[in-house]
């Protein structure tokens, strides 16, 4: 009997430990194999009801997705960064595009009304588009070079100079 009560302590000992080394590890942190590789393409349906947009349809621009949730509190929090990024650079070659992850259509359109925001949105039925980007959690940016490869990703909320220096990196340079 006391064997029994050994294995099950060293277990719960065992279970503590993985979870406690699992929760101190920052999301941030975690690598995704699809940077360095090319973007999952996609077609999905835009929230405002406007048909599909799908990811050929972005061919030579830089494309910053950005999965987010009407739920999700840092996704309402980097919302103005999103705005002031997308005031900035839309006029440039540069497209956002929102992925409603794992949320009500209406939920996230109501989301996009309330915050404000013209860039493309579209809805993620079923999460395989999010699958496809190794989404870890929300918010979660992918920025896409204009050849179509993932260049970087930043998991959490965005802040100003977060988003302006991977928007620098892979936007389309004028000519000299």
């Amino acid at each position: 009997m006391t064997r029994w009560r050994w294995l099950a302590a060293a277990a719960v000992v065992a279970l503590v430990l993985v979870l406690a080394l699992g929760f101190r590890r920052d999301p941030r942190d975690v690598r995704s194999g699809t940077v360095g590789r090319p973007a999952p393409a996609f077609e999905l349906a835009r929230l405002d009801g406007g048909g599909t947009l799908a990811f050929r349809d972005l061919a030579g621009q830089a494309v910053v997705v950005n999965f987010f949730a009407s739920w999700c509190r840092p996704c309402k929090e980097e919302h103005p960064v999103l705005l002031r990024a997308w005031e900035r650079y839309r006029t440039s070659g540069v497209v956002i595009v929102g992925i409603l992850y794992q949320d009500d259509e209406a939920a996230g359109l109501d989301f996009m009304r309330r915050l404000g925001g013209t860039w493309p949105t579209v809805r993620d039925e079923g999460g395989r588009t999010a699958l496809a980007y190794g989404v870890f959690g929300i918010p979660e940016t992918f920025f896409i070079g204009t050849d179509g490869i993932i260049a970087g990703r930043h998991v959490g909320p965005l802040d100003d100079a977060v988003l302006t220096a991977a928007i620098e990196a892979i936007r389309p340079k004028a000519p000299r």
